[in-house]
């Protein structure tokens, strides 16, 4: 059996050499193997943040002056993330991805077990009726964010050295769904359905049999529609989501007021913080629906100017991938890629009302210190597997073969 992400893996030569005989593409022992990262993810993901920290400031400033007597309390904040986040990017990108093969358990079993904290009356911060945050002194983390890229690590790692049936794919794929019904019960529904989404892509690009995939989404599905059912304000939403105006001034708000922001911004929008919306309208303008702030002040050109960023940024992603020197590169490319753009454009479709609220950030964009940071920290890993240019002696740790094993 054969991967669907593995059709020019013989034609680039990274098929392991018999021993004793060396590869015209094997370096030297000793001699550098890495190149210089990709500019284009560079340039694209300082742009996104940059934008990102003007927009917060934008949508945040009527809040913070009313909170805290200072209309840039939410931007330091985010701006002290966003200088983590990029040191964690530059640090992670000079890092070789393939040494985080031997972290991928413990960094998984580490994720559940903070995840499980969130669960234990008095450790976790309780927020709009969801317990997601964990506090260490006067910082307050988010363990499902670090859930999403340790999960990814692990299948990455798995599915580079084994098929899909093999019980230790098998194994990593019951951890991630544990994680992920954890989540449920936080409850944070949006976050738990990305680390599926993540799941199927990895799956589905090692070659894993799509009737398969089909109805594991399929029995997914059913059994995220009776959660719903069973869970009040969850299936509020659905109704709301499917007309609004039934309750205006309660569930329907949200993308009522989210609508209306998108509605005046109009083609050129009415100005960088001249947003009306954002004055105690629209609810969590600088996190959740900060796409209909932007809409609001750049309108119609600005948001295609910022899908046109998302959009090149899986390009880039995705080509990273396709030029991946080994299959676990190849795979940890393609999941933070697709964890990343699925994120947003799922953002983008609940503020435009075209999916149910889920309570799920923009990437980049909106506030918040640990989905900034983690996200940069991803784009970090996948700057590393842009930087390998050539190939290095096959050992057991560093697998660039298609024939993977399965027993």
């Amino acid at each position: 059996m054969s991967s669907k992400i593995l059709s020019t893996q013989d034609s680039r030569g990274l098929r392991r050499q018999p021993k004793g005989q060396a590869s015209s593409q094997t370096a030297a022992p000793g001699t550098e193997f890495r190149g210089l990262a990709n500019r284009a993810i560079i340039s694209l993901t300082l742009t996104l943040v940059c934008f990102g920290l003007m927009a917060v400031y934008s949508a945040s400033a009527p809040e913070a002056l009313q909170s805290y007597q200072d209309s840039t309390a939410f931007l330091r904040r985010q701006a002290i993330a966003c200088v983590i986040g990029l040191f964690v990017m530059f640090w992670m990108s000079r890092l070789d991805y393939r040494r985080l093969r031997k972290w991928a358990w413990p960094l998984a079993l580490a994720s559940m077990a903070l995840v499980l904290l969130t669960m234990v009356p008095g450790l976790s911060i309780t927020t709009m009726g969801s317990s997601r945050w964990l506090a260490v002194g006067p910082l307050q983390f988010q363990p499902s964010e670090f859930a999403k890229v340790s999960l990814i690590l692990l299948m990455a790692s798995g599915l580079s050295k084994y098929f899909w049936w093999h019980r230790q794919v098998l194994s990593r794929i019951v951890v991630t769904m544990i994680v992920a019904g954890i989540v449920v019960k936080q409850p944070d529904l949006g976050t738990a359905l990305m680390i599926m989404g993540a799941l199927m892509s990895l799956l589905y690009v090692s070659g894993t049999n799509s009737l398969l995939i089909f109805g594991s989404v399929t029995g997914g599905a059913w059994l995220v529609w009776h959660h719903i059912t069973k869970t009040p304000y969850q299936m509020a939403r659905i109704h709301s989501w499917l007309n609004p105006y039934n309750s205006p001034q309660k569930e329907g708000w949200n993308i009522i007021q989210s609508i209306l922001a998108i509605g005046s911004g109009g083609l050129w929008g009415c100005g960088f913080g001249r947003s009306l919306q954002k004055l105690y309208y629209l609810p969590v303008q600088h996190a959740d629906f900060i796409f209909a702030v932007i809409a609001e002040e750049f309108g119609i050109l600005g948001c295609l100017v910022l899908l046109c960023l998302f959009t090149l940024f899986g390009y880039y992603g995705f080509k990273t991938a396709l030029q991946a020197r080994t299959l676990f590169g190849r795979l940890l490319a393609i999941g933070i890629t697709s964890s990343i753009c699925l994120q947003a454009l799922v953002n983008i479709m609940v503020t435009t009302g075209l999916l149910p609220v889920t309570g799920i950030t923009l990437p980049f964009i909106s506030y918040g210190g640990s989905s900034l940071v983690i996200t940069l920290g991803m784009v970090g890993i996948l700057l590393s597997v842009s930087r390998d240019r050539g190939t290095m002696e096959e050992d057991d740790d560093y697998e660039q073969t298609d024939e993977r094993k399965v027993r």
